[in-house]
């Protein structure tokens, strides 16, 4: 038990120091891997919880420790009395030993939750990374939008000087020159608002990665959600990295260690003790005399009462609730991989058929229409009917990229595959 104890610390602890070292300024452009990786060694609360670890440390240190043995001095004398002279006086060093390994059995136990501070820790990174891959989701969903509305008014913008330049040879009022402006400047202040949007999530970042408020962040912009299929599956060996079923496991080793050593303390420790006595004392008809005595003596305890049966009964619970945490784990997990493998593959299909019948259509519609329009065959209004059909569309589509990349984004935590995460 102890060496599969010490595999898993020993991996858990190689995933948490495995990540390389990063460059600690802040002044460059940051993607998720980077921003991940820097958090691992930079943030404030990650730092203060690996000190757990050096606590853990210390306690097995400590523990298992025998206690230190006892100097007795005992004198006695009869002068209150007889007051014949007759004294006595005693040197002796006392030490006890613990029965059933007791002390053994409580480094195992120190030694375990070593293992179950590494595991925490890693928690608490993964938590982190996680927190990161939200705020640059919302970067990359914040992006492609901006993206896609930049074409729009690109669009807008070239109808809106196309019917300006033509109100003074009175084919276009000014009302319908205004109200195009209007539609391109209404577009131009959606993507404002995204760009302070974006503003705000980098600012999120900043206590994620350990940086202070004042410091200036740029993110790479992604203006493309990825589709493509990375055969992200699940595996049976997720669980060998997976720091929630690891810790679960390593309760339920804890729990075996804490029923040995709660069985072990129904003995109480032996004492053994060690004595030089010298006594002065009468002796008729010779009168005072002196006698010496060296002798030991052991005193063993009966375990009449099993103290330790009520705390071993506790510990079979736990023992028994860990292995079962671990299977809920296992089970949760397999359903989110799977979950979310589903919702990416019925959400890829529909994005594909969307932009193919939907968004291309739309577009070919509107530059008909734009052309139909300069050659005045179609209304101004039918013109911007038809642009804010295709700006709803191109929003409708945007919404299905959105949860797309959040379904992956949940794929990729189950299988604890964020980018900068080691694995």
């Amino acid at each position: 038990m102890y060496k599969r104890i010490a595999a898993i610390a020993a991996t858990i602890f190689s995933i948490a120091t495995s990540i390389g070292q990063t460059d600690p300024s802040p002044n460059r452009e940051w993607d998720q891997a980077k921003a991940i990786a820097f958090a691992l060694e930079n943030n404030a609360d990650l730092r203060a919880a690996r000190l757990s670890i050096e606590l853990a440390e210390s306690r097995l240190a400590r523990t298992g420790i025998r206690s230190n043995p006892t100097m007795i001095i005992e004198y006695s004398s009869d002068f209150l009395f007889n007051d014949e002279g007759e004294h006595t006086l005693g040197v002796g060093f006392m030490q006890k030993f613990p029965l059933a390994n007791r002390l053994k059995l409580a480094k195992a136990v120190s030694r375990v939750d070593i293992a179950k501070a590494k595991a925490e820790v890693r928690i608490q990174e993964i938590a982190i990374a996680h927190s990161i891959n939200e705020v640059a989701l919302e970067l990359q969903v914040n992006d492609t939008r901006r993206a896609s509305l930049g074409r729009l008014l690109s669009k807008s913008e070239e109808i809106a000087f196309f019917i300006q330049s033509r109100v003074s040879f009175g084919e276009y009022s000014q009302l319908e020159a205004n109200q195009a402006t209007l539609e391109a400047r209404s577009l131009a202040q959606e993507i404002n608002q995204l760009s302070d949007e974006r503003n705000h999530l980098l600012h999120a970042l900043e206590p994620l990665l350990g940086l202070k408020a004042e410091k200036e962040m740029s993110f790479i912009e992604i203006k493309e959600i990825d589709l493509s299929d990375d055969s992200l599956l699940y595996e049976d060996s997720i669980f060998d990295r997976h720091p929630e079923f690891q810790l679960a496991t390593l309760e339920a080793y804890s729990a075996e260690a804490e029923i040995a050593l709660a069985e072990s303390e129904n003995w109480e420790d032996v004492t053994a003790r060690l004595f030089w006595e010298n006594e002065r004392s009468v002796d008729e008809p010779n009168g005072l005399g002196t006698d010496r005595f060296i002798g030991v003596g052991l005193s063993i305890p009966l375990p009449l009462r099993k103290k330790g049966e009520l705390r071993a009964r506790e510990q079979r619970i736990a023992r028994d609730q860990s292995h079962m945490k671990a299977a809920a784990i296992r089970l949760r997990v397999q359903h989110e991989i799977e979950h979310a493998r589903h919702e990416m593959d019925d959400l890829r299909k529909s994005i594909h058929s969307y932009r193919k019948e939907v968004i291309e259509l739309a577009e070919q519609q509107l530059e008909e229409t734009q052309a139909a329009h300069q050659k005045g065959q179609v209304s101004f209004v039918t013109l911007m009917d038809v642009q804010r059909q295709l700006l709803e569309i191109e929003h409708n589509h945007l919404d299905t990229l959105e949860f797309f990349a959040r379904a992956r984004q949940k794929l990729e935590i189950a299988l604890l595959k964020s980018p900068g995460l080691s694995q």
